[in-house]
């Protein structure tokens, strides 16, 4: 589960991230600074039917990023549960976070 203190604990240079499942839909989900006060969600939605969806928060504050995961996972109550890993800001998760900004 994100919670507000391990948004505002994420270190520069590492992305939280969130992979997993709930009735068949598929995500994974990064959050990552774009200032020393703002962090944006960039995310990749799977839908057990095959289409892909593409989401980006933009920058916002800690407060406001949590409110736009809640409202993002109010389709997935059960993924509210999925742990959030601190992980370095890598290759691969700067191929991912480019995937996702050319599909937004």
């Amino acid at each position: 589960m994100v919670t507000l203190s391990k948004i505002n604990s994420l270190a520069e240079g590492q992305v939280l991230e969130c992979v997993g499942e709930e009735a068949g839909d598929t995500f994974r989900i990064l959050v990552q600074h774009t200032s020393p006060s703002h962090y944006e969600a960039l995310g990749k939605v799977t839908l057990k039917g095959g289409q892909v969806h593409y989401q980006s928060s933009g920058p916002m504050t800690a407060e406001l990023l949590l409110q736009w995961l809640n409202a993002l996972f109010d389709r997935w109550p059960g993924a509210r549960a999925v742990p959030w890993v601190a992980r370095p800001h890598n290759e691969k998760t700067r191929q991912f976070v480019q995937e996702v900004r050319q599909a937004t």
